[in-house]
C-alpha cells in the first residue's frame, strides 16, 4: 500500500482509520517522531492527512494539538503540556481569522 499521485482525497478522508490501522499493522519499522500543531483554528484533519503520509513514508507520528486559538500563548508563554510532550518539530497553523490588528 502506498499514496501516490494523482491523490483522491476523498477516498483518504473516508479511510483515514482504516489506512492508519493498515500502516501501523504491516510490521514496517518506523521511526518516531513528535509534531506539535500549535493552531489559530482547527487542525485535526490536517494532522490526520500528514499522519497518513508520514506512516506512508516511514515515520510514525506522535501529535500534540494545541486548543483552539492558543497557539500565541502557548508558543510566547509556554505550556507544561506542550513541554512535557518535547516535540521535534511544531507546526504553526493559523490563518486570517488570527489577525487582531492590521495596519
Amino acid at each position: 500500500m502506498s499514496i501516490s499521485y494523482p491523490l483522491d482525497s476523498g477516498f483518504l478522508i473516508k479511510n483515514k482509520r482504516k489506512l492508519k490501522k493498515q500502516y501501523l499493522a504491516d510490521g514496517v519499522k518506523r521511526i518516531k517522531k513528535k509534531a506539535a500543531f500549535l493552531c489559530g483554528s482547527t487542525a485535526n484533519d490536517i494532522a490526520d492527512m500528514c499522519e497518513l503520509f508520514l506512516l506512508d513514508n516511514g515515520i510514525e507520528p506522535e501529535f500534540y494539538c494545541s486548543e483552539y486559538n492558543q497557539y500565541w500563548q502557548d508558543a510566547v508563554f509556554g505550556n507544561p503540556e506542550l513541554d512535557a510532550f518535547n516535540p521535534d518539530i511544531i507546526y504553526i497553523y493559523t490563518t486570517t481569522r488570527n489577525i487582531e490588528k492590521y495596519f
